[in-house]
């Protein structure tokens, strides 16, 4: 089994955190088809640059996705704009960035029109996500 810092599913959406060369390798040989990345270059020291990814994923045959977004300021624009990138996406999907709270945030605003925030609340709560605040804004909708 691949060790994924942060992994959670999400219906058929994998996220989690920061993944390296070598994670993205073993994801490729186990599978997985595309990965959407949602960190900026650069968010924080030590980050591997988003090239060095990219060029990982498509030496293994991958679909590279990458959807910056800033950590805490996920806008619902954003959340659509995954969605359709998800839906086009060859499956199985990876959606990665520091800790894969914000990829969850994407998804969930994603799905807002297929699903209430009453639902989405209790699916991200099962998946183990714990972001009171956004689950307020959810629910406001």
């Amino acid at each position: 089994m691949i060790n994924l810092p942060n992994k959670r599913q999400l219906d058929e959406l994998i996220t989690c955190g920061q993944l390296n060369t070598e994670q993205i390798k073993a994801l490729a040989e186990a599978g997985v088809k595309t990965l959407i990345f949602n960190r900026p270059d650069a968010e924080e020291a030590g980050q591997p640059a988003t090239a060095e990814l990219q060029k990982q994923a498509e030496a293994c045959n991958m679909q590279w996705v990458f959807q910056p977004v800033m950590s805490g300021q996920v806008t619902d624009a954003e959340g659509i704009e995954f969605g359709k990138l998800y839906e086009t996406a060859a499956k199985p999907v990876v959606a990665f960035c520091r800790t894969g709270a914000r990829c969850g945030c994407l998804w969930a605003l994603s799905q807002k029109q297929q699903q209430s925030g009453n639902e989405l609340v209790n699916k991200m709560k099962q998946a183990g996500f714990d972001m009171p605040d956004f689950f307020k804004r959810l629910l406001a909708e």
